[in-house]
């Protein structure tokens, strides 16, 4: 061998490493802009659904200030109500003998219901009013028909 076939040999074994090289940073650049084009995508949508929650927010906000007003102008009128009936109660002795009336038992019953939270809550309040005898137990009604009195 010799010697000026050793340069050659080195120039092109370097040469291969440059070109093995520079497929690698190829291949790190397509794969770094894949992801950045990902990035960009997952950006977008974030950013879209920001937005969306955005608008969302504003019509809760607004949603929020309509009830406000609403149980606002409920209260004026109640008030409006509860003054005009104190007046009525005050012009005339039927209107107060009427407003001082007791209730019906079925009416105060009514009124006394404790306030119910969730559906099991008013499933259990249903169960628990009224209940009717088990059928295997006669009412008083089927024992008398039954003895033949």
């Amino acid at each position: 061998m010799s010697f000026s076939k050793i340069p050659f040999i080195a120039l092109l074994i370097i040469l291969i490493g440059v070109i093995a090289n520079n497929a690698s940073h190829r291949y790190q650049v397509t794969a770094l802009s894949m992801e950045l084009e990902a990035s960009k995508q997952e950006a977008a949508i974030n950013s879209a659904l920001l937005q969306n929650m955005h608008k969302v927010n504003q019509a809760n906000d607004m949603a929020q200030a309509d009830l406000r007003s609403s149980i606002e102008s409920v209260n004026t009128a109640l008030l409006k109500n509860k003054r005009a009936m104190e007046q009525l109660k005050n012009e005339s002795k039927e209107v107060r003998d009427w407003a001082d009336t007791r209730l019906p038992a079925d009416v105060i019953r009514l009124r006394q219901r404790s306030e119910i939270a969730s559906g099991a809550a008013y499933q259990d309040w249903l169960s628990l009013r009224d209940s009717l005898p088990p059928a295997s137990d006669p009412s008083p009604n089927q024992r008398r028909a039954e003895s033949g009195d």
